[in-house]
C-alpha cells in the first residue's frame, strides 16, 4: 500500500472514516498501526498518523502484505 494510495483515500473521506479504516486493516493484517515518535515529525508524516484514545502518542500504518 503506498503513501499515495492512503493520502487518496484520506481525501475522500472523513477524517473519522478514514482512522476507523486503517483500524480495519490492522485487524485483517494488512497493516501494522505502530505507535511511537518519530524524530524527523513533519505535517505530511502527522496527516499520515492517527491518534487513538487513550494513548498521547501517533500510531503510523505499516504495510504487512
Amino acid at each position: 500500500m503506498s503513501r499515495f494510495y492512503i493520502a487518496e483515500i484520506s481525501e475522500r473521506v472523513s477524517r473519522e472514516k478514514f482512522n476507523k479504516w486503517l483500524v480495519e486493516m490492522q485487524a485483517d493484517d494488512i497493516l501494522q498501526l505502530m505507535t511511537g515518535e518519530i524524530p524527523d515529525f513533519t505535517p505530511d508524516k502527522r496527516e499520515d498518523s492517527i491518534s487513538i484514545p487513550g494513548t498521547q502518542l501517533r500510531s503510523y500504518a505499516k504495510r504487512l502484505i
